[in-house]
C-alpha cells in the first residue's frame, strides 16, 4: 500500500510532519481530516522496498485488506504487533519475485494494443491487472489504478515505483497522455525497451560464459600448484633420490606452503583492496574517475561506451519524436545511464545549448564517440536531426557488434597466455624434476 508524506497545520498555526499509509491521495486527506487537522501538503514516496526480505509491512497490511475487504477502515483493524503465526502463513508476500525485463515488455505491449482499441486508461490498466501473472508487478499496476481512479495521471503514479517504471519509460507515458498519443507513445517505448533487453541479452550471452572459463582455467591452475607441487617432495624421498632439488621447484614449493598456511592472509588483502575501492569510488571525484576508466580501458572499455552511447542515444531519438526540444531531451535521455564521466558530458552539452553553443562538443572533447559520429550530428542539426541520429543509431550498431566480437576474441587470448605461462612454469618446476627422479638422473636439470 503507497506511502504518504504530508504536512498539516496544527491549532496555534504549529506544522507537523509525518507520514502516513493510504489507499490514493484522496484517502490520505481525508484520513488527515478526521484527526482533525488542516493537511498543507501530502506527496507521495517512492517504493524503497527491497527485492528480498522477510516482512514487507506494507504489503502485509494491503494483502490482509484484500482479505477482510474492508479497504476504507484498515488503518484501525491492521494490528501487525498481534498477528498470528497461522494469518501470517496465509498471506503471500512473494518475497522473491521480481519484475524482469519480459514483464514489462508484455506490459507495454498489451498497454499498446488496449490503448489502439480505444480502452479508456482505467479499463485498459484493470484488463492489465487481470492479465499480469507476476504478483508483484500485479501489485504495482494495482497501485498504478487506484491513483489513476482517484484522478492522477498515470506517469504521475507510476513514479512510486521508479525500479519497475523508469524515468525515460515514465517520459512516453507523459508525453503521450498530454499530447493525447498514448497509444504512439506506448509504441516508442515499447521498441525502446526491447532493443535495450535485446542488447543486454546479446552481451551477456557473449561474455558471461567466457568470464566463467577464465576464472575457472585460473583456479584449477591455482589448485594444481597448491596440491601438485608440495607432491614433489614426496616423491623424492619415495625414490631416496640423491640429487638436489632445482632451486626454481623449491621456490615454487615455498611458495605453494606459504599459501596453504596463509591464505587467509591473501583474502584479507583482497577484500581490503576491494573496500577501498568501494569507498573510493562512493565519494563524487572517486566515481568520477572509476567511471572514467570504465570507458577508457582497452579490455572492455570500447564495447562498454559503445553501449552506454547507443543506449542514450537511442533515448534522444524517441524523445525528439515526441517533440521534445534538445535540451529537454538531453535531460531525460541522461537517465539511461549512471556513468558519472559520460553524465559530465550530458550537463555541460544542456549547459551549452543554453549558452547557444553546441551540445555535441562535449561528448567530441571527452572522447566519447568517433569524429565520424560528430560530424553526423552536426549534419544532422543543419537539416533534420532525427533523420541523422536514426543512422548514428545504426552505425553504434553495428559499432557494438565489433566491440564485442574483438572482446570475445580477445578474452581467450589473455586466458591463454596466463594458462600457458603457468603450464610451462609447472612443466618446469614439477613434471620435469619427478620424470627425472623416476629415470634416474636421465634429464640433466640445473640446480
Amino acid at each position: 500500500m503507497p506511502s504518504y508524506k504530508y504536512r498539516v497545520l496544527l491549532d496555534g498555526g504549529r506544522i507537523a510532519r509525518g507520514k502516513i499509509l493510504a489507499l490514493n491521495k484522496s484517502h490520505a486527506i481525508e484520513s488527515l481530516k478526521n484527526e482533525n487537522v488542516q493537511p498543507i501538503a501530502i506527496k507521495r514516496m517512492k517504493e524503497t522496498s527491497k527485492r528480498y526480505k522477510k516482512i514487507d509491512y506494507n504489503k502485509l497490511k494491503k494483502a490482509m485488506v484484500k482479505q477482510s475487504r474492508h479497504k476504507t477502515s484498515f488503518a484501525n483493524k491492521v494490528d501487525l504487533k498481534n498477528i498470528t503465526f497461522k494469518q501470517l502463513k496465509e498471506i503471500d508476500l512473494h518475497p522473491f519475485s521480481r519484475v524482469s525485463h519480459k514483464d514489462i515488455i508484455s506490459f507495454v505491449n498489451d498497454f499498446y494494443i488496449l490503448k489502439k482499441s480505444n480502452f479508456n486508461n482505467i479499463q485498459a490498466l484493470e484488463s492489465l491487472i487481470d492479465s499480469t501473472e507476476n504478483p508483484v508487478f500485479k501489485d504495482a499496476i494495482e497501485d498504478v489504478l487506484i491513483e489513476v481512479q482517484s484522478g492522477e495521471r498515470i506517469y504521475k503514479a507510476m513514479e512510486a515505483y521508479p525500479k519497475i517504471f523508469p524515468l525515460v519509460f515514465r517520459n512516453f507515458v507523459r508525453v503521450g497522455e498530454e499530447s493525447g498519443n498514448l497509444d504512439v507513445a506506448l509504441l516508442y517505448a515499447r521498441d525502446y525497451i526491447e532493443s535495450s533487453f535485446n542488447l543486454s541479452k546479446r552481451v551477456k550471452g557473449a561474455i558471461i560464459p567466457r568470464v566463467i572459463q577464465f576464472i575457472g582455467i585460473m583456479g584449477a591452475m591455482i589448485a594444481a600448484v597448491i596440491i601438485g607441487v608440495p607432491i614433489l617432495q614426496t616423491v623424492y624421498d619415495m625414490f631416496d633420490s640423491t640429487q638436489e632439488i632445482p632451486k626454481a621447484t623449491m621456490w615454487m614449493l615455498g611458495f605453494a606452503k606459504w599459501f596453504v598456511g596463509n591464505w587467509y592472509y591473501i583474502i584479507a588483502f583482497i577484500v581490503t583492496v576491494v573496500v577501498i575501492v568501494l569507498i573510493y569510488r562512493s565519494t563524487p571525484r572517486g566515481r568520477y574517475n572509476v567511471d572514467r576508466l570504465m570507458l577508457s580501458n582497452f579490455l572492455f572499455g570500447p564495447l562498454y561506451r559503445n553501449i552506454v552511447v547507443s543506449r542514450f542515444f537511442k533515448a534522444m531519438l524517441l524523445n525528439l519524436k515526441n517533440g521534445m526540444r534538445i535540451q529537454e531531451s538531453l535531460e531525460v535521455s541522461k537517465n539511461v545511464t549512471t556513468n558519472y564521466y559520460f553524465l559530465s558530458a550530458i550537463e555541460t552539452g544542456k549547459a551549452n545549448t543554453l549558452a547557444g553553443r553546441s551540445w555535441i562538443d562535449p561528448f567530441r572533447e571527452m572522447k566519447l564517440f568517433r569524429p565520424m559520429i560528430s560530424e553526423m550530428l552536426k549534419i544532422g542539426m543543419r537539416t533534420d536531426l532525427s533523420e541523422m541520429m536514426d543512422k548514428v543509431n545504426v552505425y553504434l550498431e553495428s559499432e557494438i557488434e565489433e566491440s564485442l566480437a574483438r572482446f570475445v576474441k580477445l578474452l581467450p587470448e589473455v586466458a591463454y597466455i596466463f594458462v600457458g605461462t603457468a603450464l610451462i612454469a609447472f612443466t618446469l618446476t614439477v613434471l620435469v624434476p619427478v620424470i627425472n627422479v623416476y629415470m634416474g638422473g636421465f634429464i640433466d636439470i640445473p640446480t
